[in-house]
């Protein structure tokens, strides 16, 4: 949405005229009596509370959150914060609206990314396993959702894009202990962190904001995960049944504990590792968010996914470090 203008660089006199996301919505009265419609709005750079006090009753059949509205109207000074008077209001269809607008993305180049997942493909010469990862791959509307999705809801990888973020460096990270220990498997291992997380393609919705969908919180990514594997292998012809349980076995292991969502513990090598790199891929990039973009703060507080002060890295040429 090239031009656009985002709630972050609103300030008191601002005109509006833009498409944003109607998070919520409740009914209200002014001392006087009259009655007004506070509704709150987002796009990626935050959120702006507004209030709608003309024409209220023709806008409650279709006005509902989690939708992307037409808002015009301007904002104006409340109680020592910004509000936005609107003016006019309408439904804005979801179609051909980027999502990026809204949910924060990835800062990295989606089509780097791309070549390092092409890379990691190309370099898989079990012939099962090679087959398996090009069924995915090649699915065009399967690959634009692994691209878009994020890693996480929260805790790490938390934007557009996180999905294929984290599982390249997932991927990297075995490629360098196979290199260590040749005696794993390392098509099977590679094949299982490409795939480790495709349940997250399911898990999530992301359009206007980030949020579970039905079957991400029934189920979670990890079964969904094995659902989209084992389907998959069951459009490959006379895949073996070892390879199968052995590559299902290591993707959902991979949480490691059962009190942490794995059906099952890691019993062979491959799954340790698997294992043991989703954990510290997420927890290092869950940190680096933590106390990313908080200037100078050194000691962030215990409101974080590691409930402890957490320590902000330096650059190694800074000279205070």
């Amino acid at each position: 949405m090239v031009g656009r203008r985002y709630i972050e660089d609103l300030h008191e006199g601002s005109l509006v005229d833009e498409v944003l996301y109607l998070r919520g919505i409740r009914r209200g009265a002014a001392k006087t009596g009259r009655e007004f419609l506070a509704l709150g709005l987002s796009d990626r750079s935050g959120t702006i509370e507004a209030r709608v006090w003309e024409g209220i009753e023709a806008l409650t059949p279709w006005l509902a959150p989690d939708r992307f509205v037409r808002v015009r109207g301007n904002v104006v000074t409340y109680r020592q914060g910004l509000q936005l008077n609107i003016k006019s209001l309408e439904p804005a269809a979801s179609e051909g609206i980027d999502q990026r607008a809204f949910v924060p993305n990835s800062y990295r180049n989606i089509e780097e990314l791309e070549g390092y997942l092409e890379y990691f493909i190309s370099e898989i010469f079990d012939p099962d396993y090679s087959r398996l990862l090009n069924s995915f791959f090649t699915d065009e509307d399967f690959v634009r959702r692994f691209e878009q999705a994020p890693g996480d809801a929260a805790s790490h990888h938390a934007y557009l894009g996180g999905l294929i973020e984290h599982t390249i460096s997932v991927a990297t990270l075995c490629q360098h202990v196979v290199l260590q220990h040749p005696r794993l498997n390392g098509d099977m291992l590679i094949t299982a962190a490409l795939l480790h997380d495709v349940g997250k393609v399911e898990e999530f919705h992301y359009e206007g904001r980030l949020r579970y969908s039905r079957e991400g919180r029934l189920l979670g990514h990890v079964l969904l995960g094995q659902r989209l594997v084992e389907d998959k292998i069951r459009e490959l012809e006379n895949f073996p049944r070892d390879k199968e349980l052995e590559l299902l076995h290591t993707i959902i292991s991979h949480h490691g504990e059962l009190e942490w969502g794995a059906p099952k513990k890691p019993q062979s090598a491959e799954a340790l590792v698997l294992h043991h790199i989703d954990n510290l891929d997420a927890k290092v990039k869950g940190f680096l968010e933590v106390v990313e973009g908080r200037g100078e703060v050194s000691w962030p507080e215990l409101q974080n996914l590691f409930r402890r002060p957490l320590d902000q890295p330096l650059a190694a040429d800074r000279p205070d470090r």
